[in-house]
């Protein structure tokens, strides 16, 4: 279908009756404007040359009468494009964040950040450049032709036959120019996409290009982008400033001919002279539908180019979803099986996981270890079905994922990311969240918890405390126990926590090791760690390499069987010495204290 015809169809019906206004007020003011040239031509016929002084005066009235309602008709009708351009806007912006926000996030993995931003800025302007000016002057421009040719043909013919000719090699160049012009305007808003892309992601990375001292590396690659937008965009100049000059040589030469012929005419006296004026300038007047005929196809290009783009989106399959039939979760348990799952992010890719197998038990804590890019990620990410394998299946208290309805199945699993990210509201409504009808005492509690409490308290404005866009006011590790305790409030069966514990300094970590059997008490949980202080708290470990399980089993079984877990314990989690918090620390100097005392009473006594 095409993509005006769905842009009609999203209208409500307010907004078509006022479509349909607009039509006849632009019929209207295109009559007043081919009105004008005709009352020229009575008053130079009839008064200068017939000498009907008395006509002088109710013909004046009537060009006087005709500037006001053109006047009026023109601002009805801009008005009203206004209102139709923001409603239809308002609409499709609306459904395609509407769209956004229900993608699986697989997309996410495919879609650059930039492209859709550009898509919900600068494509919206494009459709509404459409519906406000571009629907409007293609309407005028249609009305004022037809006007012209009739006033035109019933004065002269054969004049009739130049201005016929004129407007054919005018049609002929926007052809041309419209067959050119597509593909460009096309390229120019996906360039502005890529540029985008390239911004944001350099504003998001500000502190690592920084301290890879890299920003002229990406001064360069943004130079790059601006240029390829600079060069498209002097392309599209070109066009546009080409048309400007091409039009006006054919209409003069047009009103050569018809003065030329127009001329002979009169002076046979077949034609008089108003009335070839009167032609001449409705000739000349042949500018203005064209131009705005021009202006109407650019305006239609970007736009068709711009609502292309936005109905990829909207058209986009969503591969995450309920399937038919399938049923609301009841609560959870927490038991978790994984049979013979074999998952690849991508068709054609290497799998992440392969023919994975795994039990686990309701209120069962397992930890998930593995070198980079073993999967341990991806293995606890197909819980939430963030993502469907391609083989196998999981299961949550033996009913598949895919059987059940994704928001009754999320609702039911708590996540803590790696990636602590916080909106830019308060603290309160970060952490309500999942759970926006959370009393003070509920979200207190999770905060305390996640020991978090103490530090919004020291806030000027405490839980009402405004963090910034992504929390940039806070530290890491507060970030991280906002992330937790918002986890925390929804008491979900099922927590996973992915590397949850890795922004969190060695203090906060000893404080929410202290908490974590609260945590994880009466609840299935999932941890993706490479802390031994947190794998400690684990019932059963899993080992992960190259997306199989190797090994799994408690801490003391996998240490007897001399694998992957005991070379990983004694490289690196073992290295990890953790250092005391400062009240362990002032008794640890109190207790060396007393220790020496001890010792010096114990040399003097002997002595004597």
């Amino acid at each position: 279908m095409h993509p005006v015809i769905r842009l009609i169809r999203l209208m409500t019906r307010k907004t078509k009756l006022a479509v349909m206004i607009i039509i006849s007020i632009v019929i209207l003011e295109s009559a007043s404007t081919i009105a004008s040239p005709k009352i020229v031509e009575l008053i130079i016929n009839q008064v200068f040359y017939e000498r009907k002084i008395e006509v002088l005066i109710p013909l004046l009235l009537i060009a006087v009468g005709i500037a006001v309602g053109k006047a009026l008709f023109l601002f009805t009708q801009r008005f009203l494009n206004a209102y139709v351009a923001q409603n239809v806007v308002y609409i499709i912006r609306n459904k395609l964040y509407s769209r956004i926000q229900r993608q699986s996030i697989d997309f996410f993995d495919r879609i650059e950040t930039g492209q859709l931003i550009s898509r919900g800025t600068s494509d919206m302007n494009a459709i509404k450049r459409l519906m406000s000016n571009g629907f409007r002057i293609f309407l005028s421009a249609i009305s004022l032709y037809i006007g012209i040719f009739v006033m035109i043909g019933l004065s002269n013919w054969v004049l009739l036959l130049i201005a016929i000719g004129s407007a054919v090699f005018l049609f002929l160049i926007m052809y041309s120019y419209t067959r050119r012009s597509r593909p460009l305007f096309r390229s120019i808003q996906n360039k502005f996409g890529d540029l985008n892309s390239v911004l944001s992601e350099n504003i998001r990375a500000a502190r690592v290009v920084r301290a890879f001292a890299a920003e002229q590396i990406e001064i360069t690659k943004f130079e790059q982008e601006n240029e390829s937008y600079y060069l498209l965009s002097l392309k599209r100049a070109k066009l546009r400033s080409l048309m400007n000059v091409v039009f006006p040589f054919v209409l003069s030469f047009g009103s050569f001919l018809l003065l030329l012929i127009g001329g002979k005419e009169v002076i046979l006296g077949n034609l008089q002279v108003g009335t070839l004026v009167a032609i001449n300038s409705y000739l000349l007047l042949l500018r203005v539908p064209t131009r705005n005929m021009t202006y109407a196809i650019i305006n239609y290009q970007e736009g068709v180019a711009a609502m292309n783009r936005i109905y990829e989106i909207i058209d986009m399959e969503k591969k995450i979803k309920n399937k038919p039939g399938a049923i609301d979760l009841p609560p959870l348990k927490g038991k978790i099986t994984y049979k013979n799952v074999t998952f690849a992010y991508r068709e054609g890719e290497e799998p992440v996981l392969r023919n994975v197998s795994l039990k686990i038990s309701p209120g069962e804590t397992v930890a998930f270890l593995g070198t980079t890019g073993s999967g341990k990620s991806t293995i606890v990410s197909l819980v939430p079905r963030f993502y469907d394998p391609q083989e196998g299946a999981v299961l949550v208290d033996d009913y598949d994922v895919r059987d059940v309805t994704v928001e009754s199945l999320r609702k039911q699993i708590a996540l803590v990311q790696q990636e602590a990210f916080l909106f830019a509201r308060t603290i309160r409504e970060n952490i309500a969240f999942g759970k926006p009808d959370a009393t003070d005492e509920e979200i207190i509690r999770a905060a305390k918890i996640a020991q978090a409490h103490d530090f919004i308290m020291a806030m000027p404005d405490g839980y009402n405390t405004a963090v910034g866009e992504r929390g940039e006011t806070l530290s890491g590790g507060q970030k991280q126990r906002l992330t937790i305790a918002r986890a925390l409030l929804l008491d979900c069966p099922i927590l996973i926590m992915d590397d949850s514990s890795s922004a969190l300094d060695f203090e906060t970590e000893h404080q929410f090791q202290r908490a974590i059997k609260e945590l994880i008490k009466n609840r299935t949980t999932l941890i993706v760690t490479q802390r031994l202080s947190t794998i400690k708290h684990a019932t059963k470990i899993v080992v992960m390499n190259k997306g199989k399980i190797v090994e799994q089993g408690t801490h003391t079984e996998l240490m007897k069987k001399g694998g992957l877990y005991k070379y990983l314990y004694e490289t690196q989690l073992l290295t990890q010495v953790e250092p005391l918090t400062p009240n362990e620390v002032v008794k640890e100097i109190v207790e060396n204290k007393k220790r020496r005392t001890k010792k010096k009473k114990q040399k003097g006594g002997k002595t004597k």
